[in-house]
């Protein structure tokens, strides 16, 4: 049963029109909600450090303006609201709005607590899958309860869709993207292969790599992914939605975005490997990116047209079994539907109540300030913990140049646009007969942004991507190195028949002592929020040893080389 809130002031008696609320002056609306709007911004800012970092999520700065359309496009045919005070139907007319504002000041208030600790762990910790999540699962289930305040579970199922959209651009947890996209590279670079020879162009694959006369290509560089895989599952939803689809056609389009995705990379893999083979690998730099967008592009209208076809399907469809019901004689009269009527303009939650106080805009308020006092008090937080030695580093690595064999290796282009560090240097040589290399980075502490481009590129993120299998992964071993104690995990890889054993590093600045790799485990990031780090510089020292009968054989040759590998800073 409707609230008497909901009816139209024309269809009330003279004395009933007299009592209903007057609509809420656009200042008084529109200022709660730009004040609950700094809710979503911050989401998005916080968001966007990974789709600026990690290339596979570059799609995500799209996610907000196709959420924003698709609710702009659901407005217009919204449902009737019912205005959810109807659930306390036993409280007295006079305790009725003070009774909801009390339960929306509870909610606001629990809002508070989980949101204020949240928001400070994830400002360092933009690239943990789970604080991701929670936080965006927060946002949109505070986003939900305020439309059912404005217009109850009609409007609640009614924009549902465009609101939950967001969840598509937040990162995949570690296992399951990896997972995903290291079976869909193999794939890739077998199809490929396949596609090469019939081109007859002679190409191995080796992993993720595809060999050629003129050099390897890798299936997206190695550490990227797969391009267009899930944009399309974006663009697939989108789709949907736009056309209204019911469940089976949005399945349908949403694996037919995988498909698509899926083969469009294919196509661009084929087209780089071919430019390879005929202008050498160096070619790849020149096509890499213009190829990307190209078939991004191209995936996206390809899911359009499919749309469009399965909606002209739909349509005809309709229009037959209304044809077939009339010829039956079953099918009732034609009957326009009414517009929506002049009280759907203002939603009732809007209007402001005889006691001059609306739920839904104290609601909206109190979140808004909800997220402004998380956004101060992180910054707070995070400035009164500020190391006065940020910045310093106490060790570097020196490359063995003295060394007969030694030579400098030169990354490509592509790799120093992923990795994007402030210095580095990087060799080759041999021990007793061994392969060592040995990689070192450098980030200084610019941003959070650049944290987080430190950190996603280690050993059991690239090298399976670069074609080798994990075979182990150790603890945190500390290693001495002259004044300092070095924390190194060990791996073991397995790639063309032979063993690879990795010793990988990672420093934080400031600190001439630690406990090892702050982000390495959900304890250590929650350490690294006690203590107040932010913006921190980091550095990295990779050894991958080659030759060696056993990991405990290159363990203990790196024990006994790791001292002159190492040289202190003033």
């Amino acid at each position: 049963m409707s609230s008497p809130l909901d009816a139209h002031p024309s269809s009330l008696s003279a004395p009933a029109a007299s009592a209903a609320p007057a609509p809420a002056s656009g200042v008084k609306v529109w200022l709660p909600l730009a004040i609950f709007s700094v809710l979503w911004l911050d989401l998005w800012r916080l968001l966007s450090s990974q789709w600026e970092a990690r290339e596979q999520y570059a799609y995500g700065w799209f996610v907000p303006v196709f959420a924003a359309v698709l609710f702009m496009r659901r407005w217009p045919d919204r449902p009737a609201a019912r205005f959810p005070l109807s659930a306390l139907p036993f409280a007295p007319s006079c305790l009725r709005f003070p009774l909801c504002a009390f339960r929306s000041a509870l909610c606001a208030l629990a809002f508070l607590l989980v949101l204020l600790p949240l928001r400070v762990a994830y400002e360092i910790n933009r690239d943990w899958p789970l604080m991701s999540w929670l936080y965006a699962a927060i946002v949109v289930g505070a986003t939900l309860y305020a439309l059912f305040l404005a217009g109850g579970r009609p409007w609640l199922e009614h924009f549902a869709f465009p609101v939950a959209l967001i969840l598509v651009a937040v990162v995949w947890p570690y296992r399951i993207e990896k997972g995903l996209t290291q079976g869909l590279m193999r794939l890739d670079a077998s199809l490929t292969v396949e596609l090469l020879g019939w081109m007859d162009i002679p190409a191995l694959q080796r992993g993720n790599l595809i060999e050629l006369s003129t050099g390897t290509v890798g299936v997206d560089e190695a550490c990227s992914g797969i391009r267009s895989f899930q944009s399309s599952l974006m663009a697939a939803l989108v789709m949907g939605e736009l056309y209204r689809f019911r469940f089976l056609p949005r399945a349908a389009l949403l694996v037919s975005g995988i498909v698509l995705g899926f083969g469009f990379n294919v196509v661009r893999t084929l087209l780089l490997s071919w430019q390879a083979n005929k202008n050498g690998i160096g070619a790849i730099a020149k096509w890499h990116d213009p190829a990307g967008m190209t078939i991004t592009v191209a995936c996206f209208f390809a899911l359009w047209a499919l749309a469009v076809v399965i909606k002209r399907k739909t349509a005809d469809r309709k229009v037959e079994e209304g044809r077939e019901k009339r010829e039956e004689g079953s099918a009732p009269p034609t009957t326009l539907s009414p517009l929506p009527s002049a009280s759907c303009s203002t939603p009732s939650a809007l209007r402001f109540q005889p006691s001059g106080f609306s739920p839904l805009l104290s609601y909206l308020v109190g979140c808004g300030c909800c997220a402004l006092l998380s956004i101060g008090a992180t910054e707070a937080w995070y400035r009164s913990h500020g190391n006065p030695n940020a910045g310093k580093f106490y060790w570097t690595a020196a490359m063995p140049t003295n060394q007969p064999d030694f030579k400098a290796v030169e990354m490509p282009p592509r790799t120093l646009q992923l990795l994007a560090f402030d210095e580095g240097a990087n060799g080759a040589w041999t021990e007793n007969g061994r392969d060592w290399t040995a990689y070192f980075c450098r980030w200084k502490p610019r941003s959070v942004e650049s944290v987080i481009t430190s950190r996603i590129h280690r050993p059991e993120r690239c090298l399976p991507a670069a074609g080798l299998n994990q075979v182990s992964e150790s603890k945190l071993v500390w290693y001495d190195a002259g004044p300092f104690k070095l924390p190194f995990r060990k791996y073991v890889f397995e790639g063309e028949g032979r063993a690879l054993f990795v010793f990988f590093c990672q420093w934080e600045d400031g600190f001439k002592e630690q406990a090892g790799m702050q982000d390495s485990n959900q304890a250590g990031r929650l350490q690294s929020v006690l203590a107040g780090r932010r913006v921190v510089g980091q550095q990295t020292l990779e050894l991958i040893l080659s030759g060696y009968p056993s990991l405990d054989d290159a363990d203990q040759a790196v024990r006994e080389r790791l001292p002159s590998l190492i040289r202190a800073e003033d």
